[in-house]
């Protein structure tokens, strides 16, 4: 059953609070003042807070503020408990962070049905938050996934080369004629070494960056890359696993020292999914990753010149589960998990402009130095 915290500093209050609530089987603590209930939240964690406005020392206000200023209690729905009822105080209580209030003295069936519909709805926000976890993991093992076979189709053609390039020298070798070799047959050897030399790097290069961009998907640890870089070899593995002929461009204007302290498995997920988008959305065509930065962080932009979005769709863009594109296979999650992951893990900004008819650009803003 839910545990329900109530801040109250009136005897005859908690008396009938607690009442009320165990008789419908909530578990409950109880604070009498602010700071007690600012370190009772140190070793518990209640799944809705009933906090009374008016209290000595720290008011109902201010113990709601230090609430919401820490990441692992903010999330806890807070009624207020008042017997306040000028519109300021109450507009007040919703801009530091409550979801709800109840005026005192309280009905018992209000405060109830109050108190069951905000649980609730914490119960449908934290399995939204799960199931765009749950998403986020599987679009990092689909973008794993449609690498390898990228990479294992585009390595065929190097490698069938090579094979070729290797019996063509395995063959002249065998021949009697190569002890009398003239000029022209030396040419061709060359010619077919410089060849393996090409393709040689070129299957390197493939592995390479595959290996690097799916072990920072797989690890994601916080690490000191070149930016730049990352942003190279993910759009070279996109380019390999992509089968809708869409050409890629990248406009770097970073110098070859530029640093960045960050998560690049986090960062390769958000360009893939962004580019996913534009390959699903954009009808093919051209697409632009543009990065700069200055003293106070970096920019990436993706830019597709497609047939854009509707400007009545352009506010919900980032909100889960919302998709112009469901009969394109879209979930609607795509851009809700690029928000969280920019906005949560990577500590950046991401906005979105859109014209009918002229493209959609992406622009994400990330400090040089991530925290953890």
């Amino acid at each position: 059953m839910s545990r329900i915290l109530v801040v109250e500093d009136s005897p005859a209050s908690i008396q009938a609070l607690v009442g009320v609530l165990r008789e419908q089987g909530y578990s409950i603590s109880v604070a009498t003042h602010g700071q007690q209930a600012l370190e009772l939240l140190e070793s518990l964690r209640p799944d809705l807070i009933l906090l009374d406005v008016m209290m000595p020392e720290v008011d109902g206000f201010e113990t709601c503020l230090r609430i919401k200023a820490r990441e692992d209690w903010k999330e806890i729905p807070i009624i207020f408990l008042t017997a306040r009822t000028d519109p300021g105080d109450i507009v007040r209580g919703f801009e530091v962070g409550a979801v709800d209030y109840v005026s005192k003295p309280f009905h018992a069936h209000e405060l109830l049905a109050r108190v069951k519909t905000h649980l609730a709805m914490d119960r449908l926000r934290q399995e939204n938050e799960r199931l765009i976890r749950a998403e986020a993991e599987l679009a990092r093992h689909r973008s794993v996934a449609q690498m390898v076979a990228g990479v294992a189709h585009e390595i065929n053609t190097p490698l069938g080369i090579l094979n070729t390039a290797a019996s063509l020298l395995k063959n002249w070798l065998a021949s009697p004629e190569l002890a009398g070799v003239g000029p022209a047959m030396l040419e061709d050897l060359v010619d077919v070494s410089r060849l393996i030399e090409r393709n040689t790097a070129r299957a390197h290069k493939l592995v390479q960056d595959f290996k690097k961009v799916s072990v920072h998907q797989i690890t994601d640890v916080l690490e000191e890359v070149g930016l730049a870089e990352v942003v190279a070899e993910t759009v070279h593995l996109f380019r390999v696993s992509q089968r809708g002929g869409m050409e890629v461009t990248i406009a770097n204007e970073l110098g070859d020292g530029d640093r960045w302290l960050g998560y690049a498995g986090s960062l390769s997920q958000v360009l893939l999914n962004l580019l996913s988008n534009a390959q699903r959305y954009a009808g093919g065509g051209t697409v632009e990753v543009a990065l700069s930065g200055d003293d106070q962080g970096y920019s990436l932009r993706v830019r597709d010149w497609g047939a854009g979005i509707p400007p009545e769709h352009l506010g919900r863009v980032f909100e889960p589960f919302f998709t112009t594109g469901r009969s394109q296979g879209g979930s609607g999650l795509g851009l809700s998990i690029v928000h969280n992951i920019v906005t949560a893990h990577l500590k950046g900004e991401i906005s979105l402009e859109s014209r009918l008819g002229e493209g959609t650009t992406v622009s994400l803003r990330l400090p040089r130095r991530v925290s953890p």
